[in-house]
């Protein structure tokens, strides 16, 4: 029997590779995006469009993280709760500066949560929040929370804040949206109604 045919850089099926339609993009902040190994080769996971994409980034994958690996005295949480500070306000006292760092949280919201209970040293670390304008476009996937992002969606926001400008970063956006509609052009339409159409269906976590 045949095993379907991977590619080595997104960790995506063959047929729905997307690395032709990464765009490189030279971030300012480095990104450091901390992914659940559930993740890893998901057919809908946009991590990897961020490690494709950005300049200055890293993925690193696992349950928990050696705190060593970052630079504590100015790196920044992307996690909204009520601790969590807005980008313009930590910009206006000077807290973010061009050296600041930021940590994404890879995977569903049960387990970002995990991630950070399991990693006390991002619980130290300032919680910042994102200003989003839109609702998330991750067909495929809900969230429990009104507010909730695919990760790719989190990083196009915040770069885009933290640059203000909104349009550098939509290349993340495109990627994300046509490996959406790949997805959902290979699904049966009655599947795709019955668990991601169906108003009265109750979302999963």
């Amino acid at each position: 029997m045949n095993k379907r045919a991977f590619c080595n850089q997104c960790n995506k099926a063959s047929s729905a590779c997307i690395c032709a339609s990464i765009c490189p993009l030279d971030n300012q902040h480095f990104l450091h995006v901390l992914q659940d190994p559930s993740e890893q080769n998901k057919a809908i996971g946009t991590a990897r469009i961020l490690d494709l994409s950005l300049s200055k980034v890293k993925l690193s994958i696992g349950h928990s993280f050696d705190a060593s690996m970052f630079d504590l005295n100015n790196t920044f949480l992307v996690f909204p709760d009520e601790q969590a500070s807005s980008i313009s306000e930590l910009q206006q006292t000077q807290q973010i500066n061009k050296g600041s760092q930021f940590i994404l949280l890879d995977g569903s919201w049960k387990k970002a949560y995990k991630l950070l209970m399991t990693n006390p040293f991002l619980q130290t670390l300032p919680k910042v929040m994102i200003n989003i304008e839109n609702k998330s476009n991750y067909r495929l996937r809900k969230s429990p929370r009104e507010d909730g992002l695919s990760t790719v969606e989190a990083g196009y926001y915040l770069l885009s804040e933290l640059s203000n400008d909104t349009e550098k970063y939509i290349p993340l956006l495109a990627v994300f949206n046509k490996m959406i509609d790949f997805q959902i052009s290979n699904m049966p339409a009655d599947i795709y109604q019955k668990h991601y159409l169906d108003p009265l269906k109750e979302n999963k976590s």
